[in-house]
């Protein structure tokens, strides 16, 4: 009698054992299944997502004020501004170099940040306040200490899909 019941209880452990390790194996792979759909969407978004920066001049008397025109030849719209990364490397007036990534500000720019300009995004007819494909956005930015003269800022423009153009801007 004895031999039986130890017979059912090492049996009965076996048994939890296996439910307790197939249960999980089952929640690992329904987070695994979870985690790879999330890659998988981002993956397409950013897959339908371009930039191309089509030009640039210095807007101000001195060298401080850029401006910067990029279009969204991709099928992904930017809906969030301040999600996007704008950055500027150049030589200042002193010949250090200067790596600088500006805030967004949504009006009244000041040194070291970037807005859209008063032309803001041009055809804005579908989603307005979106920058949709086919669209193009004006981006005013200043930086502080001014690019040297005669020397040109590289700007890199990102968008929160990660990907990203850039363009050299000659300073007068």
């Amino acid at each position: 009698m004895g031999i039986v019941i130890a017979g059912l209880a090492v049996i009965t452990m076996l048994l939890v054992a296996s439910s307790v390790m197939f249960s999980t194996f089952l929640d690992g792979s329904v987070s695994g299944a979870q985690s790879l759909k999330i890659l998988t969407q981002a993956n397409v978004k950013r897959i339908g997502s371009a930039v191309s920066l089509n030009g640039g001049t210095f807007y101000t008397t001195g060298t401080t004020g850029l401006s910067v025109n990029a279009d969204n030849s991709g099928s992904q719209l930017v809906a969030r501004f301040g999600e996007m990364d704008v950055i500027v490397k150049y030589t200042d007036e002193s010949d250090l170099a200067v790596l600088t990534r500006l805030s967004y500000v949504s009006s009244g720019i000041d040194a070291n940040q970037w807005t859209l300009s008063s032309t803001g995004v041009t055809p804005n007819v579908f989603n307005p306040g979106n920058w949709d494909s086919d669209e193009t956005l004006f981006i005013d930015l200043q930086v502080d200490p001014a690019v040297k003269s005669g020397t040109s800022a590289l700007v890199v423009v990102g968008t929160p899909w990660a990907v990203a153009d850039q363009i050299f801007v000659a300073a007068p």
